[in-house]
């Protein structure tokens, strides 16, 4: 099952999710992030921007862990709705 939601969970990441984000709010806030990370990351020394990307990619992997539980719930959601 474990592997199911995983299969299920990267489909829709794939191909059902980038839809919902073709929106001109998300992309002029995914533009200005990136171009604040850029303007922040060229004042740090390269010490300091290897350690920030080791604490980027922790909490990218925890938000990736937090976004395939939320993926878990909303599906369990969907069928205990379907039964109704």
């Amino acid at each position: 099952m474990e592997e199911f939601l995983h299969t299920l969970y990267a489909y829709a990441q794939e191909n059902r999710v980038p839809r919902y984000l073709q929106t001109p709010e998300y992309r002029r806030a995914a533009c200005g992030l990136e171009e604040g990370w850029e303007m922040f990351r060229s004042t740090l020394t390269t010490e300091q921007k290897r350690k920030l990307d080791i604490l980027l990619s922790q909490e990218w992997e925890v938000g990736h862990l937090e976004d395939e539980a939320s993926f878990a719930a909303a599906l369990s959601i969907g069928l205990d709705l379907s039964r109704l």
